[in-house]
């Protein structure tokens, strides 16, 4: 502790020491001036620079002296300043030169040490000469410099030249361009190659050189010359894609193929042309190629006819130098479908020329760009689409080209996937700045009645409009009263003005984007008369009343053909094919009736017509009404009837089951002998039935008889009488047999069976047929006639009350 101040001291003692003597030494001792470099010119001057000294100088003295074999000579020269250049009267700067810097400062000077060494280690060179500057065949990426220099005024030979002495460097500047760059090269003659330049690039080049190391200073720079590279095959594909124009009905489609022109350093040439070529998964190169045959390098779209199944189209660019990577592009077939497009599109206006366009990426790992499309919306003249194609990464694009205020653009972001083809279209509609409408509306007058107006127009092109419609104003006015307005919806084409009063109106309309209205349309005047509305009183309210008239007929008709259509499947019976037809029945068999304990007729009356002289037709015979009639016959012994030969056996009854009556009669011309039972049964619950058609009676539509010749014409009188006094008309059912004990006609008669049920005028006329045949046994074939009994038969159900449905099956 006691050692330590002792020990600061003694340092500080010590420093002080030092800074005295070095006072002293400065004081004693200035520092001279420091020369810092010299340039030589061959065979002209020395110009040196220098740092000053520690003293006060009031002037500096250079001294260059050169040393020769023979003799020495001193050049020098006085200054104020730093710098000094001395004239070497010719001197090479090949030989040896010593230079010293001197400061005078009052009664003293002070010299720097002398710097001894050749002039070329300094020496400024002349500028090169530049003869030519051109293409490197092969090598479109390179130029051949060559130059050259004057002997006398250059100090470097060419044996140094060759041996690499010499350092140098080219400056490179593209035409029509600031920025240069230079390049340090090694020169070992008059020529050097320049590589690592654009193919089929103009440059400017210019030459300088130096004297070995860093100690010379480069010479000026040579004049310049210009070259250009050669062409090389284009380096990248152009950017190809698709519009489908149109789809034709057999699945063909007009597309048509754009792409970009190659920029010029991705050309590496002038484009001579460009290939086009599709083809589809089954054809491999389509014949047909539309416009697409014959581009000439300014062609940037074509058009064709794909099919439509899947395609596939390549474009190649070429040069002199040869052609571009293949550019390919798929297309959906014409019924596949597309994928999704993105999502969230916006497009911001930027300024009046230039808009920013957004979307939401897809999650897909498919997708290998994006397309964005724009073109402008117009209705008169057709537009030019632009497209711009990015990398799966970006989600926004700044475009500017083609784009102006007041005008609309179509904007669409699509999704390219790959070798799958582009995906569905997203399309927006904007505006860089919206307008008012440039034109008016010409407003029409479509039809005036009474104090109605019916305006119609047509919208405002859209290249005119200058921004999204929003409405109409539609203005009218008289010279009385101010100016009214109505707004009418955008999308509206026609309007019509009600409750007019008399008057002349003077109607103008304005279209309303969102920034305000546009200009007024051409004026339409219309004069209301106070007549107008006597004519609706008079020819609108006449022309509704009959217009209702018609429309009540019309119902009332309708009523009549919903009945008939309800009623179509009941035909009437009197318009059968049966009421005009004699069928030809054979009767197989007929068996006895086997009757009924208590049959339900009250009796049943035989009349002779013969009797019927002596009795009035007119009698009012009061039978109760029976349900069910029923005719018996008493004998059993089968009768064989034939027609032509064949034989038919007899059958039991007929059932006339619809037909309810209350009695029924039967009238012979003359009594039997033997009257038979029972043999006709009516019944209400069957539809089937047989007829009998006796030859010699035929009976007229209307129910009245027609007498044969042999019967004679009073009794043809009477009995036509009894028959319009006493016939209803009816409908049978079932008549299945008639014995021939009950009615036998003098002819033969043919009984055949028909299972439907008709009137008694179609019963009537069934009443007409040929003979009877009878034969007395079954075993025995031959046939008797029936002489004894009268030649006529009626069988009348005039009293029959009918309760079945009037109609008949339509199948008759």
């Amino acid at each position: 502790m006691e050692r330590s101040p002792a020990v600061m001291w003694t340092w500080l003692l010590g420093a002080g020491l030092v800074l005295v003597f070095c006072i002293t030494t400065s004081t004693a001792f200035p520092r001279p001036p420091q020369l810092i470099g010299c340039v030589f010119i061959h065979r002209a001057n020395v110009t040196c620079r220098w740092e000053p000294g520690d003293t006060p100088t009031t002037k500096y003295t250079l001294q260059v002296q050169k040393i020769s074999s023979s003799v020495k000579t001193t050049f020098s020269c006085t200054t104020h300043e730093t710098t000094c250049t001395i004239g070497l009267n010719g001197s090479t700067s090949r030989i040896e030169f010593c230079i010293t810097v001197t400061a005078h400062s009052g009664s003293e000077s002070f010299s720097s040490h002398p710097r001894c060494q050749p002039g070329r280690t300094e020496v400024m060179l002349p500028p090169a000469i530049l003869n030519n500057v051109t293409e490197v065949r092969g090598s479109p990426q390179c130029l051949n410099v060559t130059w050259s220099r004057v002997s006398s005024d250059f100090p470097v030979s060419n044996n140094e030249i060759e041996q690499g002495n010499l350092n140098s460097q080219i400056e490179i500047t593209v035409t029509k361009q600031l920025d240069f760059q230079i390049r340090n090269v090694t020169m070992e003659g008059y020529s050097v190659l320049v590589c690592h330049l654009r193919p089929d690039t103009e440059y400017i080049i210019r030459l300088r050189h130096r004297y070995r190391g860093p100690a010379s200073p480069w010479s000026m720079w040579s004049k310049a010359l210009q070259g250009r590279t050669a062409e090389d095959a284009p380096s990248a594909a152009p950017e190809f894609w698709r519009q489908v124009k149109q789809n034709h009905r057999n699945g063909w489609r007009l597309v048509s193929l754009l792409w970009k022109p190659l920029p010029h350093f991705l050309a590496n040439g002038k484009i001579i042309f460009y290939n086009v070529t599709c083809q589809t998964e089954s054809t491999p190169i389509l014949s047909d190629h539309g416009s697409c045959k014959y581009l000439h390098h300014l062609s940037t779209s074509c058009s064709l006819l794909l099919p439509a199944g899947r395609s596939f189209c390549t474009l190649t660019a070429s040069t002199s130098a040869g052609a571009s990577p293949k550019s390919k592009i798929s297309l959906h077939g014409s019924s596949e479908t597309e994928p999704p497009s993105p999502s969230h599109i916006t497009a911001t206006p930027l300024n009046d020329s230039s808009l920013e366009v957004r979307w939401v990426a897809l999650t897909d790992a498919s997708v290998s760009s994006y397309v964005v499309e724009w073109f402008a919306v117009r209705e008169k003249n057709s537009s030019t689409l632009h497209w711009e194609k990015l990398n799966r990464s970006r989600t926004s694009l700044v475009i500017t080209e083609g784009l102006k205020p007041m005008e609309r653009y179509a904007v669409s972001v699509r999704a390219v996937y790959g070798e799958r083809g582009a995906g569905k279209n997203t399309t927006l509609y904007t505006y860089t700045r919206q307008g008012t409408p440039s034109a008016g509306i010409d407003v029409k007058v479509q039809q005036i009645s009474g104090g109605m107006v019916e305006l119609t127009w047509s919208p405002i092109p859209v290249e005119l409009l200058r921004g999204f419609l929003r409405n109409y104003t539609l203005y009218y006015r008289t010279r009385d009263q101010p100016a009214r307005s109505v707004f009418v919806p955008g999308h509206a084409r026609s309007y019509t003005l009600q409750n007019l009063s008399p008057g002349n109106y003077a109607i103008f309309m304005q279209a309303n984007t969102e920034t305000g209205a546009g200009e007024t349309g051409t004026m339409a005047n219309v004069h209301i008369r106070s007549e107008e509305i006597s004519v609706v009183m008079y020819v609108v309210v006449p022309l509704v009343l009959t217009i209702l008239a018609l429309i009540l007929m019309a119902c009332l008709a309708q009523h009549g053909i919903v009945k008939e259509k309800l009623c179509k499947d009941i035909p009437d019976p009197s318009n059968s094919s049966l009421s005009h037809w004699a069928p030809k029945t054979t009767l197989e068999s007929m068996n006895p009736l086997v009757l009924p304990e208590k049959p339900a007729v009250k009796y049943s009356e035989v009349i002779v017509l013969g009797e019927l002289e002596n009795s009035s037709l007119d009698q009012d015979h009061s039978y109760q009404g029976v349900c069910n009639l029923r005719t018996y016959s008493s004998l059993r012994s089968p009768l064989g009837i034939s027609r032509s030969g064949k034989t038919l056996t007899r059958r039991s009854a007929t059932d006339l089951s619809p037909c309810c009556s209350d009695y029924s009669s039967v009238m012979l011309s003359r009594p039997l002998q033997n009257t038979p039972g029972p043999l006709l049964h009516l019944s209400c619950d069957q539809y089937n039935w047989q007829t009998a058609n006796v030859n010699n009676v035929k009976l007229q539509l209307g129910g009245a008889s027609e007498p044969s010749q042999s019967q004679p014409k009073d009794e043809h009188k009477t009995s036509h009488h009894f028959l319009q006094h006493h016939q209803i008309p009816a409908s049978f059912s079932d008549l299945s047999s008639i014995s021939s004990s009950a009615v036998l006609p003098s002819h033969t008669t043919e009984i055949s069976s028909l299972k439907h049920p008709f009137s008694q005028s179609s019963f009537n006329s069934l009443l007409q047929s040929n003979n009877f045949h009878q034969p007395t046994d079954s075993s025995d074939n031959f046939t008797t006639s029936f002489s004894q009994f009268l030649p006529s038969i009626f069988v009348d159900f005039s009293y029959c009350p009918v309760e079945c449905d009037p109609y008949i099956s339509s199948t008759i």
